[in-house]
């Protein structure tokens, strides 16, 4: 990578769509279940990635705020939150797909004992795997972020909390009523701030 910061932008962008991916993917359906016998009408209800991984959600979340995390700050601080979002995204891909079975397995089972049938169907979604596919694409970018972070560019001064940056006074001496005599003497205008005579 010639020029890491040239990829500042697209980094923080995708990191962005990555954890709201994921954070939509837990809240969708991962599995549809129908209860009968399967002569009757039955009952039919979906687990969504909530009921299956309830971190992923939140680890969706985290994974945005990471991300504007990265704007708000420079350094060093860049690859510690670069290593969060690795970290978080492996939790998030491992809570994913963690004996998801045995989850989808109890909860049907759960229902079932509301029910006088079976269980006689069940079906998978996409989400898992979009929810999946998220994580990991997080990961890869969290990895960047700590690689090629210090190197990003950082906010100006103007969004920094008074007192932060360097001061004013630092930069331009404060004047004394003497050295403003002074001024008048040489023919100098104080009030104007090029200087002019």
């Amino acid at each position: 990578m010639s020029d890491p910061r040239r990829w500042y932008g697209s980094v923080v962008l995708a990191l962005l769509v990555a954890g709201g991916l994921a954070f939509v993917a837990a809240g969708r359906a991962w599995v549809t279940a129908a209860i009968g016998d399967g002569e009757g009408p039955g009952a039919s209800f979906e687990l969504t990635g909530s009921d299956v991984a309830p971190a992923a959600g939140a680890l969706g979340v985290v994974i945005v705020a990471a991300a504007l995390a990265v704007l708000a700050s420079g350094g060093w601080f860049r690859r510690v939150i670069g290593l969060v979002v690795v970290l978080v995204s492996g939790g998030g891909a491992w809570a994913t797909f963690t004996d998801p079975g045995d989850a989808i397995d109890r909860t049907v089972a759960e229902s079932v004992t509301f029910s006088t049938g079976e269980p006689v169907a069940s079906d998978g979604t996409i989400w898992p795997w979009v929810a999946l596919a998220a994580f990991g694409v997080a990961a890869v970018l969290g990895a960047m972020v700590a690689r090629y972070g210090v190197a990003w560019p950082t906010m100006g001064r103007r969004y920094e909390a008074p007192g932060t940056g360097p001061s004013d006074e630092a930069a331009a001496p404060e004047q004394t009523e003497a050295d403003l005599w002074k001024s008048l003497d040489h023919g100098i205008d104080p009030t104007d701030p090029d200087g002019a005579r």
